[in-house]
């Protein structure tokens, strides 16, 4: 009789915990902040720092309210074709919810060569001295192997 009662209170605590555990899910954050623009009259160069790539971005939650201070920079990407820099946003509310977004400038692609390039670089790790277009960089040695791999065995 007693393991009959105890089995009843335990199912129905069980029951009233898994209750409680539905309804706090329901009432949490769920929802990414999302980003707002403004038109900025930026053109990437060599000089070009995050802070000024984040002027004219704004990121707003419905619960947390205004998250433009918690934006990053993620990284930058050239295209030397189209010359472009597109920058990639991210920012997270205070429950962990993420939102990234991408924003295009037009890049001024003479001063980067000219003056170097604060983006991220973007090369293979097999042939880290080989340009896109398929010459050798500074500093590359010819013939040389990289990893271990002799680069006579490869094509």
């Amino acid at each position: 009789m007693r393991g009959n009662i105890l089995g009843i209170f335990f199912t129905i605590l069980s029951g009233v915990l898994a209750a409680l555990i539905v309804i706090a899910y329901g009432r949490s954050d769920r929802l990414a902040p999302e980003f707002r623009f403004t038109a900025v009259g930026l053109i990437y160069d060599s000089k070009t720092a995050d802070r000024d790539l984040i002027q004219g971005v704004n990121a707003y939650d419905s619960k947390d309210g205004d998250m433009t201070s918690r934006i990053v920079v993620e990284k930058v990407v050239l295209n030397r074709d189209a010359e472009t820099a597109v920058v990639y946003y991210a920012v997270a509310d205070f429950s962990g919810n993420v939102a990234k977004q991408s924003r295009v400038f037009p890049a001024d692609i003479r001063d980067i060569d000219f003056n170097g390039d604060s983006s991220e670089a973007m090369e293979d790790p097999l042939f880290p001295n080989m340009l896109s277009d398929g010459t050798q960089g500074e500093g590359a040695v010819e013939g040389a192997s990289a990893e271990g791999v002799s680069t006579d065995d490869q094509e």
